[in-house]
């Protein structure tokens, strides 16, 4: 195949803007290369934010919200690229496609949908058509249903950038995404496609964003440097009834996101907190403390025994949790090395943009995008509807 320049977007659950990457992908039949060329994030306009999150909490009129937050996210998404694409001094008509994740807004994987007698099922909006029409560009999205549809969670997806573009001949890596939530994807040493597994390991940054929202009214939306969670002490009684949370404790493949762990979680977690006399401060630290926690509980229970590792790569916006990060550096064992996705020559920022980017272009060439050993999927499919 011939070099190509793709886009890939993506906004995640934290919801802090639209990761827009521009990535030239080249292709033979034994290995797929991406290069970043360019990179942004197009900040949400604060209200529009706002109205997203009104979304999360089901508030009244929820679907009328929904079906105009789908247009008005798909029109963020198309300045994003525009934003890219003067930015790279790029024509339009040199992208051959865009793949864009959109906005979830919501997710009941399988194993949530058994427990609560609901219908497996996922949503994204941000609406592609607007994306192709305002840019000019073939625009990939809704890239979770095909696996769905299959017998997956619809997650994780990112699983098949990290296989073509972090496996190692001799060294078995774990690369851990901590976003709003965390997910790690297995690469046993010069693995093949079949051997690889991902999962969501649990709440990574939306906890600990939620309380900090919470406790500033708003005026705060994380933790920045830990100078919170630094500034307390975990409460190690709490922290071991939130790991008893059973998402913890099931066998992978698994999925989770904002239903499980979002606000509604945070103000039940704030109440106990007030129950027992634990302070803002200390209710940081212990939240931040779970993340790292479930963690390495689940490497404990489901990495450890399945292959030898090497090398953790961390990246998301977790990875710049100096606290948490260094969580995690005393939770490993000592052989095991902790890296940045930088470490490696990638980008964190634009990681998972970069990989809807490869989602878009394995979709123009009609090659499945999911992997059935991360999704637990029954085969693999062509993610994504082409717009």
């Amino acid at each position: 195949m011939n070099d190509e320049l793709i886009i890939g977007l993506m906004s995640g659950t934290s919801v802090d803007g639209i990761d827009a990457a521009l990535v030239e992908i080249r292709a033979t039949n034994n290995s797929v290369e991406a290069e970043l060329k360019a990179f942004l994030v197009h900040p949400y306009p604060p209200a529009l934010r706002q109205r997203i999150f009104n979304l999360f909490e089901d508030q009244a009129g929820a679907l009328r919200l929904t079906c105009e937050l789908n247009f008005e996210i798909g029109r963020e998404f198309a300045h994003a690229v525009l934003a890219l694409l003067k930015q790279a001094s790029i024509s339009s008509a040199n992208v051959r496609v865009i793949g864009s994740h959109g906005q979830t807004v919501y997710h009941i994987p399988p194993l949530m949908a058994a427990s609560e007698q609901h219908t497996a099922s996922t949503l994204q909006i941000g609406e592609a058509s607007i994306i192709a029409q305002m840019t000019g560009i073939p625009t990939v999205s809704d890239f979770r249903t095909a696996d769905m549809a299959a017998g997956g969670n619809g997650a994780p997806l990112i699983t098949f950038a990290d296989y073509h573009l972090l496996r190692d001949k001799t060294k078995g890596r774990v690369v851990q995404n901590i976003g709003g939530i965390g997910n790690c994807t297995l690469l046993p040493a010069n693995c093949a496609l079949a051997d690889v597994l991902a999962f969501d390991t649990g709440p990574g940054n939306m906890v600990i964003d939620g309380l900090v929202v919470r406790m500033t009214d708003g005026r705060e939306a994380c933790d920045r440097d830990a100078h919170i969670a630094t500034s307390g002490a975990v409460d190690q009684r709490l922290l071991k009834d939130l790991l008893a949370h059973p998402y913890f404790s099931a066998p992978p493949p698994k999925t989770t996101g904002r239903e499980l762990f979002g606000l509604a979680y945070v103000d039940q977690l704030r109440a106990q907190a007030k129950e027992r006399r634990i302070s803002d401060a200390d209710l940081v630290t212990t939240a931040t403390a779970l993340t790292a926690e479930s963690i390495l509980h689940a490497y404990r229970d489901f990495v450890f025994s399945r292959m030898r590792v090497d090398e953790v790569i961390l990246g998301g916006g977790g990875a710049q949790n100096p606290f948490l990060v260094e969580l995690l550096r005393r939770g490993l064992p000592e052989q095991i090395q902790l890296l940045t996705h930088e470490d490696v020559g990638i980008n964190s920022d634009a990681k998972e943009a970069i990989g809807f980017a490869l989602l878009g272009w394995a979709r123009l060439h009609d090659i499945p995008g999911n992997v059935p050993s991360a999704t637990g999927a029954s085969h693999q499919v062509l993610l994504g509807k082409i717009y």
